[in-house]
């Protein structure tokens, strides 16, 4: 069996714009990969979208986005730069995922207080971008991160999926269409969502109510599930969703938890949620049923480990040793990357993958699909306020990088 070397160290200390080295690959998504860099500026993150021909770029709207949603619980953007083939999204370093931190655990779980802090986090980091009349559609724990350096904030990522679901001006929401094809993670995605309903608050809280479950439980009932097809695969995971009663799925747990997610799903297409109330569940929890302390002081915390140190995770396949199951497919964008840039490379042994920024979850939502969606948001938006174009770009402008 012959050795591959992995695609994303080919790129290790490459050096973008003489400012920029790549010290370190954190993971790859489905339209592209990100790395740890470093700048004159100090650590940062470097996140790829190879250009597609005749579609929108998902970086670009992702930068502009955050930008605009800046605030509680989303990571800095310092410049968004297009370039050849590709664009480049710099944002601010963050660490491990919750799914990375979960998978770093011995027994694969979070303890009850940990969770509930966590929850308590979530619903603030979504009611402020839901008062900004965005919600993000594809709510699971690789797209929660914590801080670099202070480990006990919170973080919401990846927002290429996210969407205006009302008027900012009106605050009134667009009728509910029906046979809408699945946006976001089948694992995490609402009932409504993966019977083909639009999505609303309602459907990130409802997904909030799973990454709990998951994170408590180590797994859900529906994982593992063997089909020909991603719509038969959808439909079996509706089903059991639709028929494990939330009392099986939190067993054990607090019947707090039964009441949130019985309350996500009784939610209205439009109808606001009551974050305090949902919040309120969780400080209930860890207040006067563990007679504990809202700290913020997680379970990852309570171990003397370095969090930024990478846990190797290499997979065997018959093309060899690879870093990660996407490697193969992602070994044109890298040749591609080589022959687009000029570089100063260097020599790197690291070998490791972290899963701060992970998007391999093949239930994910495609990039046409998505790009298509995007352009009919975007359409109905400029159909929506056609005198008012000029404005909305310059509220979306974005940072240069000067080189």
């Amino acid at each position: 069996m012959r050795s591959i070397q992995s695609p994303g160290i080919q790129l290790i200390n490459s050096v973008f714009f003489n400012k920029y080295r790549l010290v370190e690959k954190l993971g790859e998504g489905t339209f592209g990969m990100i790395f740890k860099c470093e700048s004159t500026d100090g650590l940062c993150a470097f996140k790829f979208e190879k250009k597609r021909n005749g579609r929108k770029p998902l970086l670009k709207f992702e930068s502009d986005l955050m930008i605009e949603l800046k605030g509680y619980g989303i990571p800095n953007i310092y410049s968004y730069i297009e370039h050849e083939d590709y664009n480049i999204m710099i944002m601010e370093l963050l660490g491990k995922s919750l799914e990375g931190l979960l998978r770093q655990n011995s027994s694969e779980k979070l303890s009850l207080k940990t969770v509930c802090m966590l929850a308590i986090d979530i619903l603030k980091i979504l009611q402020n971008i839901h008062e900004k009349h965005y919600i993000h559609r594809d709510i699971k724990p690789d797209n929660f991160a914590i801080g670099y350096s202070e480990q006990s904030k919170l973080y919401l990522i990846d927002f290429g999926l996210a969407k205006q679901y009302r008027s900012p001006k009106t605050l009134q929401q667009k009728p509910m269409q029906k046979n809408k094809k699945l946006t976001g993670t089948a694992r995490y995605a609402s009932i409504n969502a993966l019977k083909g309903y639009d999505q609303s608050r309602r459907d990130d809280l409802e997904s909030v109510a799973y990454v709990i479950a998951y994170l408590l439980r180590g797994n859900l009932p529906w994982q593992g599930i063997l089909c020909k097809t991603k719509e038969e695969k959808y439909s079996k995971i509706l089903y059991r969703k639709q028929n494990i009663p939330p009392e099986q799925l939190f067993n054990g747990f607090p019947i707090e938890l039964v009441t949130f997610i019985n309350y996500c799903r009784k939610l209205g297409y439009d109808e606001e949620p009551d974050y305090d109330y949902l919040t309120n569940l969780f400080k209930d929890i860890i207040i006067n049923q563990l007679n504990e302390e809202i700290d913020y002081k997680y379970d990852w915390m309570q171990n003397d480990i370095d969090l930024n140190k990478n846990i190797k995770e290499n997979y065997i396949t018959e093309e060899g040793l690879l870093e990660n199951e996407n490697d193969l497919n992602n070994l044109s964008m890298i040749n591609n990357f080589s022959n687009s840039f000029s570089l100063s490379r260097g020599n790197s042994n690291s070998f490791f993958r972290d899963t701060s920024f992970n998007g391999n979850n093949k239930d994910t939502m495609h990039y046409d699909e998505i790009a298509d969606d995007i352009e009919i948001n975007k359409k109905d938006e400029r159909d929506e306020n056609k005198d008012n174009i000029v404005g909305v770009k310059k509220k979306q402008g974005v940072c240069c990088v000067i080189f």
